[in-house]
This record gives structure tokens, C-alpha cells and sequence, in this order.
């Protein structure tokens, strides 16, 4: 909660009647009162009117810069914070538990909004007592900034994240504090040496700092300004984004540019696999591309329609056959076999076609150990019969297969590349042909270069009919699909 307010009051320690501005911010356990008044022709300000409070400081706000102590801060040219809110998240950083303001405090090297951000997580790690007020103030923002950009990594796909990471490389070597064990939960179920990193997940505590986060940003007022808008970017307010699972919030501010109509969000694609395109779109949920104004454009099962179309006789796999024809019903019968929920069914049938080694648990399931033998075939005659370019590109992504070399006097074994795995070879060419599909998609849009591409479907403000893009995708490609909006 965040409430200001202007006002008369007497300040004890004079005694003359002094005009004096307070504010009053809380954020979960965190209660300051700041005071501001005038004497003679200077200006100081305290913290808090008991004992606690910080002995007089005086301060000068000047255009964009605000002189504290001594100290000299020149703040972000694209917000514009009000002198009370200004006060607020600089002091937050600039005055230690010894009401000694530290020296050369200069946030004039922020020249992001991202690193507002940092600023704001430095914050809420004081609120709740996690970083303290004696650490010089750029640990303290260099806390804010490592917490920040692994909490986005963890809620970002897999939340795996390797330990060659820079973030986590600090955290594992320079955190004193042993903030990484309290704010994020690891999972050793598929870490493999040379295979899979670790998974990462954010404590109670970790939600906590980003709610405190948002909480602070919220406080703030932003001035309009003029940004050049490319064709990816949109714009989000401030009532959408407290409509949105807070991943989805962090995952948006972390790719925002500044402040135009609302939060400029410029996702940053990343495009260097003939396939698929990532970026932040790809990593909010499906609710929250609505909530922004997108409609969804989906191919229709799209690995079975795909991969059925290379083969030469479809009618070899009756079982994604059905699937493709009618992929509700196909996993409702896989739920009724298994007594499983729909998400587990819709997840073991996608793992299904990806898997090197069939689980175990599929033998106690006729529909889906039937399924995965003949994903198996499938998958051996896509890439049997891919294109020569296409196979090319596929082994350059594909990930590697490992096997263990034990080596006499070693405690540890090697681990040799031994070729690429089929799943991933797999995957990395029939979604090429994915990419044509969606390439054809995007063309039936007055703006196919403001489409945005997630997996197998795409996002676009406009309203085209399923039927144009069908026709368009078979005329230009030969493929037939079925599109969903």
C-alpha cells in the first residue's frame, strides 16, 4: 500500500511553526515517515519524527537531479517521480542504519528501465530484511540486480539454468548472504554432469521480493514520452499488468524500453534455428497474450499433421491418425485408461514423440505404449526421409548424446559425445516445416511483421478467418492444416 499526503505540522526540535511535506510508505513490514522542511534558506530532511530518525540531511532538487548530503543522484530522463516518491527510493539506498549518507551515491548510470528494476528488488531485499542496510550501496544494488535476473531465468521455460551462468556464477561464489538457498528451490531429478542443468524454482520468500517489487513500481508516476516503435513492440498499462500471474509481470518489465501510452515491451527474439523463435512471448502465458489483445492462430496438432504429410503411408500410424482427427477425443480415451486428469494426458502424449526411452509406466497403458512404439517408427522415417539441407540443419541444433567412459585412477567418469540424440534430431526437422507453415500463416495478416510466433501457432492483434490462412498455407506449401482462432 502506498498513500502521500501534504500537510502543516510542528517539528519538535524547532520552535517556530515550519511548513513540512511527509510521506508515509509501507510496503509489507517496512514503515518510514520522511520529513521535509525549510530553515532560513536551506532545506533538510529527516527520517521519522521518534529516535530512529536520521539526523538532519540537506537536499536540493534540481530539474532531474536531486543533491542529498552532498551526494549528487541524476535520475532516469524517461520517469518522472514526484519529489516525495523520488525521495523515497533513494534514500531506501543512499542512508545507512548510521544516518551517514554514503558517499558518491550516483544513479546516473541507470540508463535502463531494467535497471530500475534492480534498484526496486535492492529495495524490497531491505524491506524484508535480506540485504542489509550496512552493505555499501552497490552490493546492495548488485544483490538487486543478481535476485532479479535469476528470478526471470527460473520462471522463464524450464527454469533450468546453467552453472556457467553469470548471475548464478556470482550467487554460488560471492553470495555471503546464502540468498540462493532461501530464495530459490533446486531439483536434482533430471541434473546430469555434460546433460541437464539444474532446475531452479522461487521460495514463498522469492514471491514475496517481486510482489514487494511490483508494490514499489506501482508507486511510481512515469511521464509520457515519444518512443519509435518497432513492428514486435506493444505497450501494456499498469490495470493489465495486476491482472497477470506475477512471472508474467517480471517476464514483461524485464524486456520494458521506457514509457509511452503505457509500458513499451520489446521482446527480444531470439532466431538462429531454422525452426522455432523464442522470446518473452513464448514464455507468458496463454492468458496473458489475450489479456494484451492477441488472438491465437493454432495449427491443429501439429507435430501429427505434419509428420503425417512426409511420410509415405500414413496409414501406418492409425494411432496419431486418430489423434490428428480428433485429439479431444484421443485423450479423453487416454484419461479414461490411465484415470489420469487432461494436463497429464496432453503431457505424456507431447512427451510421447520426444522420449529416446520408453517409461516404464507406459506398459500398464495399452493406448499410449501402442502410441510411443509407433512414434518411434514415425520418427525414424521423418528423419529416414528428410531433405538433405533440412537433415543438415537439424544435426547442427540437435542435442548431443552422451555416454560415460570410466577412466583407470578416476573417481568421476568422461563423458563422450556419442552422435546427437533421435528425439532431438527429430524434433529439429519437422519444425522447419513448422516454421514454413507459420511463414505462410503470417503472410495473410496487413502486418505479418507485427505476428508474433509461439511453437506451433501465431499471435496477431488483426481477425483473419481460419479458413483464408488454411487455403493460404496449402496453396504456398502444400501443406493441409486446420487452424484454431
Amino acid at each position: 500500500m502506498y498513500t502521500s499526503h501534504v500537510n502543516i505540522i510542528n517539528v519538535p526540535e524547532f520552535r517556530e511553526h515550519i511548513d513540512a511535506t511527509t510521506c508515509s510508505h509501507k510496503v509489507g513490514t517496512f514503515y518510514d515517515t520522511y520529513v521535509f522542511y525549510t530553515k532560513g534558506e536551506q532545506q533538510f530532511i529527516r527520517k521519522g519524527l521518534h529516535d530512529y530518525a536520521y539526523a538532519n540531511h540537506s537536499f536540493q532538487l534540481k530539474d532531474d537531479c536531486l543533491l542529498v548530503g552532498g551526494s549528487k543522484i541524476l535520475l532516469p530522463q524517461f520517469t518522472e517521480v514526484s519529489t516525495l516518491q523520488r525521495v523515497i527510493l533513494n534514500l531506501g539506498l543512499q542512508l545507512n542504519q548510521h544516518n551517514k549518507p554514503q558517499q558518491e551515491i550516483d544513479i546516473n548510470k541507470i540508463s535502463s528501465f531494467k535497471e530500475i528494476l534492480y534498484v526496486l528488488t535492492a529495495l524490497a531485499l531491505k524491506d524484508l530484511s535480506l540485504v542489509p542496510n550496512s552493505f555499501k550501496q552497490s552490493k546492495q544494488l548488485k544483490y538487486g540486480e543478481i535476485i532479479f535476473k535469476v528470478y526471470v531465468q527460473a520462471v522463464s521455460g524450464s527454469g533450468h539454468i546453467m552453472a556457467t551462468n553469470n548471475a548464478m556464477r556470482w550467487l554460488n561464489e560471492q553470495d555471503t548472504l546464502k540468498l540462493k538457498a532461501k530464495l530459490f528451490d533446486t531439483s536434482e531429478a533430471k541434473y546430469k554432469v555434460g546433460g541437464y542443468s539444474m532446475k531452479y524454482t522461487p521460495t514463498p520468500l522469492a514471491e514475496n521480493i517481486f510482489n514487494t517489487l511490483f508494490d514499489l513500481l506501482k508507486a511510481l508516476d512515469f511521464k509520457q514520452n515519444h518512443i519509435e516503435m518497432q513492428p514486435l513492440d506493444f505497450t501494456v498499462d499498469m490495470q493489465q499488468l495486476q491482472q497477470m500471474p506475477l512471472r508474467d509481470v517480471i517476464m514483461l518489465l524485464n524486456v520494458c524500453i521506457g514509457y509511452d501510452n503505457g509500458f513499451v515491451i520489446r521482446p527480444e527474439v531470439t532466431d538462429n534455428q531454422y525452426s522455432r523463435v523464442y522470446s518473452v512471448f513464448t514464455s507468458i502465458k496463454s492468458s496473458t497474450r489475450t489479456l494484451l489483445g492477441f488472438n491465437n492462430y493454432d495449427i491443429g496438432s501439429a507435430l501429427q499433421t505434419i509428420c503425417l504429410q512426409l511420410v509415405k503411408n500414413p496409414s501406418l500410424y492409425p494411432l496419431h491418425q486418430e489423434l490428428m482427427n480428433d485429439k479431444n477425443r484421443f485423450r479423453q480415451k487416454v484419461m479414461l485408461e490411465t484415470g489420469n486428469d487432461l494436463e497429464w494426458a496432453k503431457r505424456e502424449l507431447s512427451k510421447a514423440n520426444n522420449l529416446d526411452n520408453m517409461p516404464e509406466k507406459y506398459k500398464r497403458y495399452p493406448t499410449l505404449e501402442a502410441y510411443y512404439k509407433e512414434a518411434v517408427l514415425l520418427r525414424e522415417e521423418v528423419i529416414q526421409s528428410a531433405d538433405a539441407t533440412i537433415l543438415e540443419r537439424a544435426e547442427a541444433f540437435a542435442k548431443p548424446k552422451y555416454c560415460t567412459k570410466w577412466v583407470k585412477g578416476k573417481k568421476e567418469p568422461e563423458f563422450i559425445v556419442d552422435g546427437v540424440k533421435e528425439s532431438s534430431l527429430f524434433f529439429f526437422i519437422w519444425t522447419q516445416y513448422e516454421r514454413e507453415i507459420r511463414e505462410a500463416m503470417m503472410s495473410c495478416f496487413n502486418t505479418p511483421e507485427a505476428c508474433h510466433q509461439v511453437h506451433d501457432a501465431v499471435y496477431s492483434t488483426e481477425v483473419v478467418e481460419p479458413q483464408t490462412i488454411e487455403a493460404k498455407v496449402l496453396a504456398e506449401i502444400g501443406f493441409k492444416v486446420k487452424i484454431s482462432a
